[in-house]
């Protein structure tokens, strides 16, 4: 059987607006970052937009840690040059 991996697709997701509903969860980035499995720093290059794109898995553990259910919440869709 041949199982087939994208490990380059990547979702963009809006780093401030996941910082906004962070906060509003009442949660800090250590505890988010703890209830994702990812590194402190790691979600804080995220919320700084210094890291842009996440795997489409971390995308879906991020809105679940935050109990968020409509998957769009935080994508950010690349910008097209006009």
């Amino acid at each position: 059987m041949l199982v087939m991996r994208y490990e380059h697709a990547s979702v963009e997701i809006d780093g401030a607006k996941l910082r906004r509903m962070r906060k509003e969860a009442g949660l800090t980035g250590v505890q988010l970052s703890a209830r994702v499995g990812v590194t402190f720093s790691y979600l804080a290059r995220v919320e700084r937009g210094e890291l842009r794109t996440v795997a489409p898995a971390r995308y879906n553990a991020i809105l679940n840690a935050l109990g968020i259910e409509d998957r769009t919440t935080l994508y950010a869709p690349r910008s097209v040059a006009a």
